[in-house]
């Protein structure tokens, strides 16, 4: 998560603020000055904002926790000042995951508006000074619970990254391919950003005008990736892995991996215990801290990275991609309990960069 500051660790995930973020609270300070509010009035504004954006990680937090409920895991959540981004580790495979998964964020802002609404008319509310968002006497929490409804309508639009984008997909990937699917709905997003370019060129509303570029190249992002995944999932790990590999005994030396890292023949190493079966895998930065650390001498046995899942050779690239991504920078290829190769995120780049042809 480069350029993020972690803010803090929940259900397993960590989650993190993007320093452009800053620049959000920066535009308050200066709208503030502009319009002529006080010290407090500014306060208010931001506390306002960092109350939106903690429901915002509330929505991202909808989608992974349910897809954590399908055994899909999520590597972090980050906040950005258009809104947040949950990395889930891989793509539902089914529509009806995507579906789930996608609906569970904006329904939490719905939950949230109707709880905010509801206290406010049993309990009343907090009344508000003029601030950049809102007229003198504006309901605190009032305000809160409408701009929940507001994320909710927006997020649902039709138009990729949003969500509303991945809730067409997932319908009209009942009836056709995902790659199709998924050009149809960032046809519509991008259609749509078009739409929100005119409307903020015309009223002069440069957030508008960011909103819009976000959502063109975010459907040109997620176009890209289908293409990519229909790839991947008519190819083998057999045709992109590397056979001609290395393998270490547990008693080996760092110093022998080290000679056959530096010689650019391979830089991840599985490692076989006695009896010939898998330990795990000696990863490059394992063998650089070991010779810097300990010298040639070091045993290996210290640094395997243990635990790791393998590939079999006639498993999808598609599959092996979200292995590579959740598990690390390579793995073992295996197949009926013999090693037959490892794949590296280097080496599958490389298969794809050819075109995904084997042979070429």
């Amino acid at each position: 998560m480069k350029g993020t500051l972690h803010l803090v660790r929940a259900f397993g995930i960590d989650i993190a603020v993007h320093w452009s973020f800053l620049l959000l609270i920066a535009w308050i300070v200066y709208r503030s000055a502009t319009i002529g509010v006080g010290m407090v009035a500014t306060g208010v504004a931001i506390v306002f904002v960092l109350t939106i954006f903690a429901c915002v990680v509330l929505h991202e937090l909808g989608h992974a926790l349910t897809a954590k409920a399908f055994g899909i895991g999520t590597r972090h959540i980050t906040i950005l000042p258009i809104g947040g981004v949950a990395a889930l580790e891989r793509i539902p495979t089914q529509p009806g995951q995507e579906f789930l998964i996608t609906i569970a964020g904006p329904a939490v802002n719905v939950v949230i508006a109707a709880g905010l609404i509801g206290g406010v008319w049993l309990l009343g509310d907090l009344a508000m000074p003029e601030t950049t968002y809102s007229a003198a006497g504006t309901g605190f929490f009032l305000s809160l619970g409408v701009v929940n409804v507001a994320l909710a309508v927006f997020n649902m639009l039709p138009a990729f990254p949003m969500d509303g984008g991945r809730v067409l997909r997932a319908v009209l990937a009942i009836w056709l391919e995902y790659a199709r699917a998924t050009a149809i709905a960032a046809g519509c997003g991008q259609l749509m950003a078009v739409a929100f370019a005119a409307w903020a060129l015309w009223g002069g509303n440069p957030f508008l005008l960011l909103i819009a570029a976000f959502v063109f190249f975010g459907s040109k992002a997620e176009v890209a990736a289908a293409r990519q995944r229909a790839v991947l999932t008519r190819q083998r790990v057999g045709v992109a892995m590397q056979t001609d590999i290395h393998a270490l005994p547990f008693d080996a030396a760092v110093g022998e991996a080290a000679q056959i890292m530096f010689e650019g023949r391979q830089h991840d190493f599985p490692v076989f215990d006695a009896e010939g079966g898998l330990v795990g895998l000696l990863r490059r930065e394992a063998i650089v801290e070991g010779m810097r650390s300990r010298g040639p001498d070091a045993p290996i046995r210290e640094r395997i990275e243990t635990d790791l899942p393998v590939l079999d050779e006639n498993d999808d690239l598609a599959h092996a991609l979200e292995m590579l991504r959740t598990h690390g920078p390579a793995l073992a290829v295996m197949h009926r309990g013999r090693l037959v190769g490892l794949l590296s995120q280097e080496q599958l780049g490389r298969f794809l960069m050819l075109g995904g042809v084997p042979g070429r």
